[in-house]
């Protein structure tokens, strides 16, 4: 999985986006400093969910993705794409390990606090 950091910041308004560029379904995730705390709880969900059956599984979503955490696996929806029509399960979906996916938050964590 293949994803770059960037920062952006917003003229009109002075908000900063940290924002994910990649070809996955990573790329509509993104977070302003105001919203940061939410990677470290999508975290602990994520290291919680690992153990769980699919119908107690931890869910996460916003309006651009749903994560779904289980003792399956990790799997991401894309949800911006699914409001566009798309129907391919191919395009819609993402599934990865519990462990790439953290370490993708992490990445991501690390990368909003060297830039804050």
């Amino acid at each position: 999985m293949n994803y770059k950091f960037y920062k952006k910041t917003i003229d009109t308004t002075g908000t900063v986006y940290f924002l994910v560029e990649s070809q996955e379904i990573i790329s509509n995730f993104d977070f302003t400093l105001k919203s940061f705390n939410q990677i470290n709880e999508i975290i602990d969900g994520v290291e919680r969910g690992k153990t769980k059956p699919k119908e107690n599984a931890y869910q996460w979503a916003n309006e651009d993705i749903y994560v779904i955490s289980n003792e399956n696996g990790l799997f991401l929806i894309d949800l911006m794409a699914q409001r566009a029509g798309e129907t391919d399960q191919d395009k819609l979906g993402l599934q990865l390990t519990h462990q790439e996916f953290i370490q993708f938050l992490q990445d991501f964590k690390n990368f909003v606090e060297q830039n804050s």
